[in-house]
């Protein structure tokens, strides 16, 4: 155990470093006066704007995470909106500050609602069904963004070839997550069988236990097709919102860029989001400056990633702050 913390204390600063440093070259080049310049040009209205859209879509994925776990529990077990909307926070601050940043915060969120009185199969099954659904439109998203990029010419030397096959692997395993899941096989039961995990007691129970949380995901899926479709496409919708974000930040940095160029900007940059560096730290900023001078964007590209760091280290606030009076209120039930 104390190995396992120590390798992943040093993975956690490796990648720190590996972005910090990145990000500091990326600085120096750009000019650290131009910087500024392109900020003051934004201005405060904006960034109060370009939040409130980044609240009014986080709303969107709180409310499908409820639509999924309000149908596995009784009504008496439901917990609000308001709550979950702060849990989901929590478990936004713990995935951006962490290597694993797509999958870091959904125990955080297990825990969360098993702390509203919410039983832990039905909110394991709901925090993997919601996450399951949030990456395969991501992943999806990105697709489609590489081949319009393959398109366009831009991934003619090749330099997009392996992001793509990343990616396509990815979208292989979740649909096959999908595919085992709905038909009621299973899917992560049937690894520790696949791995020889079965010999080791402790990997028996489990095995038991996680069967009966996957058997909550596949009911979830029967006789609902509507409510499945209707998920499934606001999945897309909340994914897609990433292009409206790009039109609006580089509106207000003076700069209008068509319907393709907010496509493309909205979904290659966002590979850097799925590598093992903490908020993409020094990657997704790279990414950025690469499509800016693509595309032909006279944008301070670090002002650009700015912004939406802004808005990140806001939404890190509220989640730190609603998991630390979360843990002080849970460790005082204890006490008591």
């Amino acid at each position: 155990m104390k190995n396992r913390r120590l390798f992943s204390r040093v993975f956690l600063l490796l990648g720190l470093l590996l972005g910090g440093g990145l990000l500091a070259f990326l600085i120096k080049q750009s000019g650290p006066q131009d910087l500024l310049d392109n900020l003051v040009i934004f201005g405060w209205l904006p960034l109060l704007g370009f939040i409130g859209l980044s609240i009014l879509n986080f709303g969107l994925y709180t409310w499908r995470w409820k639509l999924i776990l309000d149908d596995m529990v009784e009504p008496g077990q439901r917990v609000s909106f308001p709550r979950l909307f702060m849990h989901r926070m929590s478990g936004y601050a713990a995935g951006y500050l962490t290597p694993a940043a797509q999958v870091a915060g959904e125990p955080i969120r297990v825990a969360m609602v098993k702390g509203d009185g919410v039983p832990l199969q039905p909110a394991t099954s709901s925090v993997v069904l919601d996450l399951a659904f949030e990456i395969t439109s991501f992943v999806v998203y990105v697709i489609a963004g590489l081949v319009l990029a393959f398109g366009q010419g831009l991934g003619a030397g090749g330099d997009l070839l392996l992001p793509l096959i990343f990616v396509l692997i990815l979208l292989g395993v979740l649909g096959s997550f999908f595919i085992f899941t709905v038909s009621g096989a299973g899917f992560f039961h049937r690894m520790i069988g696949g791995f020889g995990l079965r010999r080791f007691k402790p990997m028996q129970k489990f095995e038991i236990w996680l069967e009966g949380t996957e058997k909550l995901m596949t009911k979830f899926f029967v006789g609902k097709g509507s409510k499945v479709l209707f998920i499934v496409l606001l999945s897309f919708v909340m994914t897609a919102f990433r292009a409206v974000e790009v039109v609006f930040i580089t509106h207000f940095f003076g700069f209008e860029i068509a319907v393709r160029d907010a496509f493309l900007m909205s979904t290659l940059p966002g590979v850097a989001l799925l590598l093992p560096i903490p908020g993409g730290l020094g990657v997704f900023e790279g990414s950025n400056a690469a499509m800016f001078t693509l595309l032909g964007i006279g944008i301070n590209p670090i002002a650009y990633t700015m912004v939406i760091r802004s808005r990140d280290l806001l939404f890190i606030a509220i989640g730190v702050l609603h998991a630390v009076l979360r843990g002080e209120k849970i460790i005082y039930a204890k006490r008591t």
